[in-house]
């Protein structure tokens, strides 16, 4: 299977065209890396729809972002000619964050347009508190045009960041929480991805996959089943 089957595949999961999943929290543990997950949502904006992108590094660079992109058969530098994609690496503080969350929007006036952060959990290290945090992310909720992607990291022995990720996920619409397997390592999978929304206000759902990360790109065994 391709990587764009696969992709397809996700899009049917994730279904980031609905409406009332604006806001998406990756969150990582331990070992998991949610690159690929932020890269699906890049893959979704510049194939499926004409929005664009503005991707705010504080983690992985844009040659790394650029490679996952080619597997995923979209170019950042011909997105980027198009002004499409912008990538921002000169994040300070979670001050900046406002700020270009403000000149996106106004930069792109009418309809939707993207933001991915990678990951939210560095503002930590940069003096940002929780509470700086979330006051951002409900900023975020009152901006019906913008959707936000945020990749999160956490750790047993990290409890700023395990609180942190706790709050990202009952704020945002999705959750897609990138695990290693607990029973270490396989040759048929890396880790499991499990999907948390919110259907209602009192309704969650709840499922789990296997996936697998290769050398030319990303496998998911989607039709695993449910956990």
């Amino acid at each position: 299977m391709s990587n764009v089957d696969v992709l397809e595949q996700l899009q049917l999961v994730l279904k980031p065209d609905m409406p009332d999943r604006r806001l998406v929290c990756v969150e990582e543990t331990d070992t998991a890396k949610a690159d690929m997950i932020l890269s699906f949502y890049m893959w979704y904006a510049f194939t499926k729809t004409d929005l664009p992108v503005q991707l705010i590094g504080t983690r992985d660079s844009y040659g790394h972002y650029q490679n996952v992109g080619l597997k995923f058969h979209y170019n950042l530098l011909s997105m980027s000619n198009q002004s499409r994609f912008e990538y921002v690496d000169s994040v300070e503080c979670i001050n900046d964050l406002f700020n270009y969350t403000g000149d996106l929007l106004k930069r792109y006036p009418t309809g939707p347009t993207y933001m991915v952060v990678d990951d939210i959990s560095s503002f930590l290290l940069l003096g940002a508190t929780l509470s700086d945090i979330i006051t951002f992310l409900m900023y975020v909720k009152h901006e019906p045009r913008l959707r936000l992607v945020i990749g999160c990291w956490k750790h047993k022995d990290d409890e700023s960041a395990k609180r942190l990720a706790s709050a990202i996920s009952h704020t945002a619409d999705i959750r897609v929480a990138l695990a290693p397997l607990v029973t270490g390592f396989s040759n048929t999978a890396t880790g499991t991805m499990r999907i948390t929304t919110h259907e209602s206000q009192c309704g969650i759902e709840e499922v789990s996959y296997l996936y697998k990360l290769a050398d030319n790109g990303l496998k998911l065994t989607l039709n695993s089943g449910t956990v």
